[in-house]
């Protein structure tokens, strides 16, 4: 069943359009916040042992280290008709930045959000821009979810490497090089993950040869800057709208 959600997802990761700068929507500006201290509850255990993973424990483990949380997110998808990207800058559920492009495509889209107000710049669509007084969370254009991916890939035999020094603060290393039971026909599968104590996986990388498709997938995503990202208005939204304020009651929907 993992794998099929796998391939699930890659499928619905290629019908959602692609982003920018692995790094991050737009140059972010990043502010010291302080970090609330770990408890036992938010720690990784027992997702992670001392050589075995629960992919479905660590799964929800993330979903907790992420939740109201600031952070950078890029997402990288290679196939054989070529790369998409996506990356988010998320200061809190209400307040970030979203861009995704499918690379040589000619396709991007960027989306501001804030708790008063959504900003859409997209190329490909008719009406390439609006502003609306329907602000989305977050979740919205998180798809694929990192959580669902962390617990499809990592539903096989893990190899966990934990720092030699015995540091309990540290990352541990994940490793596997055989796909999920269920997964479809692949070769060469590999996998590697970097998970903190408390359970957020900072970077995911996969690669395999898809035997269905004949091709390569490789697929990469990755965490900066948790717990001490700030976002202001980009600089798409300034030059559309000038002299719009959030508040604007006569900003409506533009094109």
């Amino acid at each position: 069943m993992a794998g099929r959600t796998a391939v699930l997802l890659v499928l619905a990761l290629l019908l959602f359009p692609g982003c920018g700068a692995f790094g991050g929507a737009e140059r972010q500006t990043v502010t010291p916040v302080p970090v609330p201290e770990q408890s036992e509850d938010n720690r990784a255990d027992p997702a992670v042992t001392e050589n075995a993973v629960d992919a479905t424990r660590l799964a929800a483990a993330h979903r907790r280290a992420t939740r109201n949380r600031s952070y950078v997110l890029g997402m990288r998808l290679s196939l054989e008709w070529g790369t998409q990207i996506v990356s988010f800058v998320v200061e809190d559920r209400y307040r970030y930045q979203y861009r995704t492009e499918i690379v040589n495509k000619n396709y991007t889209k960027r989306v501001y959000n804030n708790r008063n107000r959504r900003y859409v710049r997209d190329k490909r669509a008719q009406g390439a821009w609006s502003a609306t007084r329907r602000p989305a969370p977050v979740g919205d254009l998180l798809d694929p979810d990192p959580a669902r991916l962390i617990e499809a890939y990592l539903a096989t035999n893990v190899s966990v490497e934990r720092p030699r020094d015995g540091c309990d603060t540290c990352p541990v290393i994940l490793t596997a090089t055989e796909p999920p039971a269920a997964f479809q026909p692949a070769d060469n599968y590999s996998v590697q993950a970097t998970v903190r104590p408390d359970g957020l996986v900072r970077s995911l990388t996969v690669s395999y040869w898809d035997r269905s498709r004949k091709a390569p997938v490789s697929y990469e995503i990755r965490y900066s800057a948790v717990g001490d990202t700030t976002i202001s208005r980009p600089a798409w939204v300034r030059q559309r709208w000038p002299n719009a304020t959030d508040s604007d009651p006569e900003l409506s929907d533009s094109h």
